[in-house]
């Protein structure tokens, strides 16, 4: 029940960042301290890929279990071009720490503008927070 919460949040989500063609949301903070950011979400076309990159931070409270999950998004019709996809799993610690992450996928593979949608979903499976990035791409 609460994959099906989390694809209908994640859809509605998509559907109103699409519309403005990136961006961020979610505050970063999950219960009891734990930190969870997803910000800066950006492409740049190099070599007839698509590298999608975004910045993410973590922690706050120890041992917890959140993770970051990618996703093609149709930017004219607002919906999946691929089912999302698991791209890092995290076990927090006290200390707050921040990477990047990166995605690559073929501009053959891609028809209509495009954008990236990175998401970090916590030990539940609940939402924590999401950053697309531009749209990009299509014909």
């Amino acid at each position: 029940m609460a994959t099906l919460r989390n694809l209908a949040l994640g859809a509605l989500l998509v559907t109103a960042l699409a519309a403005c063609g990136g961006g961020s949301s979610g505050g970063g903070k999950g219960a009891g301290g734990l930190v969870a950011r997803v910000a800066k979400a950006h492409v740049t076309i190099t070599n007839g890929e698509a590298v999608a990159t975004t910045t993410i931070s973590v922690g706050g409270v120890a041992g917890k279990h959140v993770v970051l999950q990618w996703g093609l998004i149709d930017a004219l019709q607002g919906g999946e071009s691929q089912a999302e996809k698991v791209l890092h799993r995290y076990v927090t610690t006290r200390a707050v720490t921040s990477q990047d992450e990166t995605v690559r996928i073929p501009m053959s593979t891609i028809y209509n503008p495009s954008l990236v949608h990175f998401v970090l979903y916590g030990p539940d499976g609940s939402f924590l927070s999401s950053s697309d990035t531009p749209d990009f791409g299509g014909s």
